[in-house]
């Protein structure tokens, strides 16, 4: 009994630290899977994951502050590559 309690301690401190680090991958805002990000992509699926997120009872934080497309879209051609998008999500982790 003992060792169901530690194992249930230990379960549900794994799943709070896990909280607010699971932003989305590429694949969730790129819906069309064309392997780039559109501005149209980036709006739609942050909206989504505001709804998502609300509809879990989840606080928004930094919705106000979130980057630009053209803060993401490094190189300017108007797309957010899978490089740009990993490197942009890297920075955010760091800061």
């Amino acid at each position: 009994m003992k060792a169901l309690w530690i194992v249930s301690l230990l379960l549900t401190g794994i799943i709070v630290a896990g909280q607010g680090f699971n932003a989305p991958s590429f694949s969730y805002f790129d819906t069309n899977k064309d392997g780039k990000i559109s501005k149209a992509e980036l709006d739609d699926g942050r909206q989504k994951r505001q709804t998502e997120m609300a509809n879990e009872g989840r606080m928004l934080r930094n919705t106000a502050s979130a980057p630009t497309f053209s803060e993401i879209d490094s190189n300017g051609d108007g797309y957010i590559s899978q490089e740009e998008f990993a490197a942009h999500q890297k920075s955010m982790r760091v800061n």
